[in-house]
């Protein structure tokens, strides 16, 4: 088993007590707990090289395959020789209550005394948040480690070394600060300032067709009014080309014999042509116009109320001699 390499806990009675069979305190797989077995002995390897960081790398790995109370202890003893005083503190008391609730009295005693040991000689750092810098979703963090609540503005156990303290909260900028915390007995106080509004980042306004209420009434207000326009052009191109069919009628008659009508001159005969021609576009441009007019009154009278909104469509009517009307936009 992996829990019969390493003697450092100190007297015999005492390592036979930690090197004792202890239950796992998960299911594990067998590849699990082999894995487990190669760390731990890596670990033991690199401790008596006195290569405790690298050591506690591979305890925590092992621990973290097969969990076990004689693990636990270990990684805690080799956080203490890594000048991790906190973090081995607290893992010490872990293991005591999980040697209480396996009822391993004497773990749960090893485990008490070395965590009492290393309570005198702790390093504490107070984080204080005054109120009225507890702003609303106030986050704090302590080398990465969200810090709850109940524990602002007291003092915390903390490893030696340096480490970074952070603020932060929904709308405000973040906060920081690093400091050092010497080696315990000590204890060190920081102040969280307050934090500054984020800039707001201005929303760019949509380019183009806008969809603001209100958008599809204007269209149809607009639709409507060129209609209009577009009728009324009709109907003064019908009215011009009455006019014109009269008076080519009229000058026609005098290429025309009085008693034959329809004998004329071939000047004549083409300003009858003409007339004729004139008299239909009159015809079309009253329909059209009327038409168009009507249309148009109609759509304005029904177009739904709401707010004008930029971008709106717009659109052109064109008239050519021909009659022809066309119409233009962007809807």
């Amino acid at each position: 088993m992996k829990r019969s390499f390493w003697s450092r806990f100190g007297a015999p009675a005492t390592l036979a007590v930690l090197l004792s069979s202890a239950p796992a305190l998960a299911d594990t797989s067998a590849s699990q707990r082999a894995a487990a077995e190669a760390l731990f002995q890596q670990a033991t390897k690199l401790m008596d090289e006195k290569r405790y960081p690298e050591a506690c790398e591979k305890l925590a790995g092992s621990h973290d395959l097969d969990p076990a109370l004689g693990t636990m202890l270990y990684l805690a003893d080799c956080y203490e020789h890594a000048g991790r005083s906190a973090s081995a503190w607290a893992l010490f008391r872990e293991a005591a209550d999980s040697a209480q609730r396996s009822g391993q009295p004497d773990r749960q005693r090893i485990a008490l005394e070395r965590a009492s040991s290393l309570e005198q000689r702790l390093s504490k750092l107070e984080v204080r948040v005054a109120p009225d810098r507890q702003v609303p979703g106030l986050e704090l963090l302590v080398g990465g480690a969200a810090v709850p609540r109940a524990s602002w503005n007291t003092p915390l156990p903390v490893d030696p070394g340096a480490t970074k303290i952070e603020a932060r909260a929904p709308g405000k900028k973040p906060w920081s600060t690093s400091l050092i915390v010497a080696e315990g007995p000590a204890s060190k106080t920081v102040d969280v300032q307050k934090l500054a509004d984020a800039p707001r980042v201005a929303t760019p306004a949509p380019v183009g067709r806008s969809e603001a209420p209100g958008a599809s009434g204007s269209a149809q207000r607009t639709v409507g009014y060129v209609m209009v326009a577009a009728g009324v052009v009709a109907l003064g191109a019908s009215s011009f080309f009455g006019y014109r069919a009269y008076a080519l009628n009229k000058q026609s008659k005098g290429d025309c014999r009085a008693d034959a009508p329809n004998a004329c001159t071939p000047d004549g005969v083409d300003k009858r042509e003409d007339a004729k021609t004139a008299a239909a576009l009159s015809t079309i441009g009253t329909v059209s116009g009327g038409l168009l007019v009507a249309s148009g009154i109609t759509l304005v009278a029904t177009a739904p109320a709401g707010a004008e909104v930029r971008d709106e469509p717009r659109a052109a009517a064109n008239f050519s001699p021909t009659f022809g009307v066309s119409l233009r936009g962007v809807w």
